[in-house]
């Protein structure tokens, strides 16, 4: 039953006519109030384990200085800035605030406003030019920004990575802060006119001064560049001699899409009895359970399990989350008191090892921070099974959260999502 993707929910407000935005302008002290402690009762009744990074005295002493921030009306945008660090504190990758769209910022798209030159991506603590959106910028692919507008690049990141949680390190950070990048630099910073850019190209460091463009502009050339490099979910190549063969998986969530392309990719590779593959995971955010086991199953296995247990915490909502999609679940908790951990027994997968077609050749999977979820656990899993090895370390540590449900705010209107379920592997 366990679906624990990293869910992508990107809103590139310089791609889209936003039609609608957060509901008020502005929040007064007792509407900030309201919309924290909503957030803090969803948070201490869905999630499993709000203590497995931090005390309670430290998540009561975090949210007692939250409350006493409130002094005066605030903007919506601020709001989340202040708010969205506590939920990072979890240090649960698939629970999230999700960064407002507000009045101020629909105002400035539909004006054509002015955004930053250079599509820029997050790389650690620095920011790399992913590529200019003009011409003659002096300026390249692939050159290191280390300030905008004197602020330095990791003072920039260190604050935008704030907001997001992670059970380890920064990796799967990256892509929210990526995903919501223009959002996040206009609330912190409201830089749209010009920009003073420090940036390291080889050995040398040069400050360029560039003015903003119209976000219509921006638009055009990204609209260009991702019709040119949309990148495939799967794919594979051969060495030359066919004495290897790289399998590059982006996600483990198309169950349809991933059997298609292994099943004709391992006839293949059996069919020319290739020695070697590797399987490539890096930046690689999850997918779903099945996926998971779809993938195993071209590789000889006895009885598994993917996980030694699970946890569910029983609630109002995760009671409904499983009556319409889990009813096997649900029969077993519709009856538990709220607040119950409810151990989840996982069907184990049956041994393949009578089957003909599998793959018996050496693997080796490759992994980064940001191999995450459902990637980092079939990477674990083909290494407990004996099946491969691994290069490089996920982004996921032995227990991790998923199954996550969504909701609003009542005030400000901000969509947040807490996860329910609790996975060891």
């Amino acid at each position: 039953m366990k679906t624990f993707s990293y869910m992508k929910y990107s809103i590139y407000i310089i791609f889209i006519l936003i039609c609608h935005s957060a509901f008020g302008q502005r929040l007064s002290v007792e509407q900030q109030k309201a919309d924290f402690d909503t957030l803090c009762a969803i948070l201490e009744y869905v999630h499993p384990n709000l203590y497995i990074y931090q005390s309670v005295k430290e998540y009561d002493s975090n949210k007692a200085k939250i409350i006493s921030s409130f002094t005066d009306s605030a903007s919506i945008s601020d709001f989340y800035l202040k708010i969205a660090p506590f939920v990072a504190n979890i240090k649960d990758g698939h629970s999230m605030m999700l960064p407002p769209v507000t009045d101020d910022l629909i105002s400035h798209v539909k004006k054509d406003g002015r955004t930053m030159p250079l599509r820029i991506k997050a790389s650690g603590d620095v920011f790399i030019v992913d590529y200019p959106l003009v011409d003659n910028s002096g300026i390249s692919e692939g050159d290191t920004i280390l300030s905008i507008n004197s602020v330095n690049s990791r003072d920039i990141l260190k604050r935008m990575y704030s907001l997001w949680g992670a059970e380890k390190d920064n990796g799967i950070k990256e892509g929210s802060v990526n995903t919501y990048l223009s959002q996040l630099f206009w609330y912190m910073y409201r830089w749209s006119e010009s920009y003073v850019f420090e940036v390291k190209h080889g050995d040398k460091i040069d400050d360029i001064c560039l003015d903003g463009i119209p976000q219509s502009v921006a638009l055009k050339v990204i609209k260009e560049r991702l019709s040119e490099n949309k990148p495939e979910s799967f794919s594979c190549r051969f060495s030359s001699d066919y004495t290897k063969a790289i399998l590059i998986i982006r996600n483990v969530f198309q169950e349809t899409e991933l059997k298609e392309f292994c099943d004709s990719v391992f006839k293949e590779i059996n069919r020319r009895k290739v020695p070697e593959i590797i399987i490539d995971m890096r930046n690689n955010t999850g997918g779903s359970s099945q996926c998971v086991e779809r993938l195993i199953s071209y590789f000889p296995h006895p009885d598994y399990s993917l996980y030694s247990k699970s946890h569910l915490k029983v609630s109002a909502y995760s009671k409904a989350y499983n009556k319409g999609r889990h009813p096997e679940i649900y029969s077993k908790i519709c009856e538990l008191s709220d607040g119950e951990l409810f151990i989840i027994r996982d069907t184990p997968v049956k041994g393949n090892m009578k089957d003909t077609d599998l793959y018996y050749g050496k693997t080796t999977i490759l992994v980064n921070s940001k191999t995450y979820s459902g990637a980092s656990t079939f990477a674990h899993k083909m290494k407990d099974l004996g099946i491969a090895s691994i290069e490089g370390d996920t982004g996921c540590p032995d227990v991790y959260f998923g199954n996550f449900l969504h909701f609003t705010l009542p005030n400000s209107k901000i969509d947040y999502y807490i996860t329910f379920a609790e996975f060891h592997e």
